[in-house]
């Protein structure tokens, strides 16, 4: 970061200066939008620019008495007003001040009121929220049960089908085997019942 140079009493001077061929008011403010700086060390250099500026500008007739206590009596009067005005301001500020501390403490009233109730609905939430946790974990594990089981039953039906098959094999068989038998059994009777009968002697 590029550091910014320092603020030198010849450039305070030359813009102190420029302000014033502008007509435009030397104020402190003014003078840093030109040459940058803080406003401590900035107003040291227009306060002694100011001075400077008094001493060269200082008339040179001697003003007279009358001229100097009427000033006097002037500036007494412009302090006294001051003063007063000053005196009423921080009283009304003050009142307004004291107003705006009991409305923001009636705020704050409110708004502890308020995060203390979203509090107590965020434990209940939590609690819910615990419980529910507590219900799917169980439903979880009853369905890997569930699975588990639907597994083995699965298991012992494609078993029992098994046997089933074999079971049907056996009895096709069987009944093979039975059709063979009965063909068997009934071949001899056949025979016998288209056998000639033996032919008479002769008489």
């Amino acid at each position: 970061m590029e550091r910014k140079s320092k603020v030198t009493q010849s450039a305070v001077n030359a813009a102190c200066e420029q302000l014033q061929a502008d007509s435009k008011n030397v104020t402190v403010n003014a003078v840093i939008s030109i040459t940058g700086g803080s406003f401590s060390t900035v107003g040291d250099m227009v306060k002694l620019w100011r001075e400077e500026q008094a001493a060269h500008s200082a008339p040179l007739l001697q003003m007279p008495e009358s001229v100097t206590n009427s000033m006097h009596k002037a500036a007494f009067d412009i302090w006294a007003a001051a003063s007063s005005l000053a005196g009423e301001t921080v009283e009304r500020i003050q009142s307004e001040a004291g107003e705006a501390i009991t409305k923001a403490k009636a705020e704050l009233s409110e708004y502890a009121g308020e995060v203390s109730r979203l509090e107590r609905e965020l434990e209940q939430a939590n609690i819910k929220a615990i419980e529910l946790q507590k219900n799917l974990d169980a439903a979880q594990e009853k369905a890997v049960k569930v699975t588990s089981e639907n597994s083995a039953y699965v298991a012992q039906l494609q078993e029992k089908g098994s046997q089933l098959s074999s079971l049907k094999a056996d009895y096709a068989k069987l009944q093979g085997e039975l059709v063979e038998i009965a063909k068997s059994a009934t071949k001899p009777a056949a025979k016998r019942a288209t056998k000639t009968p033996p032919k008479k002697a002769a008489e």
